[in-house]
């Protein structure tokens, strides 16, 4: 039996300080219909680090408690999904999607800046 398989592209990915940037992430993917990609318009790309980390959804599925995590490439797309939303997610052996519930809702992480101080010379 054919099996499909994870393509990734190139997207827009749009932080919260609405800072454009290019991150890869799954082409076609169970969450594509509402993660808010976009094509890339040449930014900078993103690498996820201990310091930055991109906003995803965690869904589950209730009967085998998998998993996955998708991208959410827009602040606007991550707010309109609650929690108990479902998406469909193509199971590797199975020839019909599985329902998946959207559980944690993980916020974007990036280092915080502030100004410096600048002491007089003495």
């Amino acid at each position: 039996m054919a099996r499909n398989q994870k393509n990734f592209q190139n997207f827009l990915y749009v932080d919260d300080n609405a800072t454009h940037w290019t991150k890869r992430g799954e082409d076609g993917g169970a969450a594509a219909a509402v993660d808010g990609h976009a094509a890339h318009d040449g930014s900078p790309t993103w690498i996820d680090s201990s310091r930055m980390k991109v906003r995803r959804i965690i869904y589950q599925d209730a009967t085998t408690f998998r998993t996955v995590d998708p991208i959410f490439y827009t602040t606007a797309a991550f707010n309109l999904v609650a929690l108990g939303d479902i998406i469909a997610v193509q199971v590797e052996g199975l020839a019909t999607t599985v329902n998946y519930a959207a559980v944690k809702k993980v916020a974007e992480r990036q280092p915080s800046r502030g100004t410096s101080r600048q002491l007089p010379d003495v």
